[in-house]
């Protein structure tokens, strides 16, 4: 395992969350409702949630883009995912939702903003220290630390999100079934 799988695990939070940001399900009646709530699912990192908003032809793929210890196994070994989201902040700057367009049982909304990921460096030595360790290298503090602001600089100055999410009703529930960027 090397530290840079650390950094390719925040990216990929980052990239699932663009991928489906416009996403969110169990509104019946306004489509941008059910985006607006998923959004708040991701910026309150209730990442086993999102599978639950998704159409049924999107569970799958949606579960394995937000399943953070899958993406861990084998990788960060002794390393609990918990602690690397839990060490994140992720929210969406400027959020714009509109529809565009809806028919009885499909939508489809636009997204725009920036979404940022922030970093708690103190909960994030602490992983990193512990990722450097479990490949048997000397940890020291002048090295995690430069490790961390090399990844940290990128996420804070945010990924802008412009996205057409693609509704549709499934049991009398608005849910997510396309994300096109």
């Amino acid at each position: 395992m090397r530290v840079g799988t650390l950094a390719r695990l925040a990216t990929a939070v980052l990239a699932a969350s663009l991928a489906v940001a416009a996403c969110g399900g169990g509104n019946s009646g306004d489509p941008t409702a059910t985006v607006k709530d998923f959004v708040s699912l991701v910026e309150q990192k209730q990442f086993d949630k999102i599978p639950d908003i998704a159409c049924a032809a999107q569970k799958d793929a949606m579960k394995e883009q937000f399943d953070i210890a899958g993406q861990l196994a084998g990788s960060l070994e002794g390393v609990d995912a918990k602690s690397i989201t839990d060490a994140m902040t992720i929210k969406f700057d400027n959020l714009e939702v509109k529809e565009v367009e809806k028919s009885a049982d499909k939508a489809k909304v636009s997204l725009k903003g920036t979404l940022k990921m922030s970093v708690d460096k103190t909960k994030m030595t602490d992983v990193l220290k512990k990722v450097v360790a479990a490949q048997g290298l000397p940890v020291d503090d002048a090295t995690v630390a430069t490790m961390l602001d090399s990844m940290v600089g990128a996420f804070e100055q945010g990924e802008p999100v412009d996205s057409s999410v693609d509704l549709v009703v499934e049991n009398g529930k608005w849910v997510v079934c396309g994300v096109t960027q």
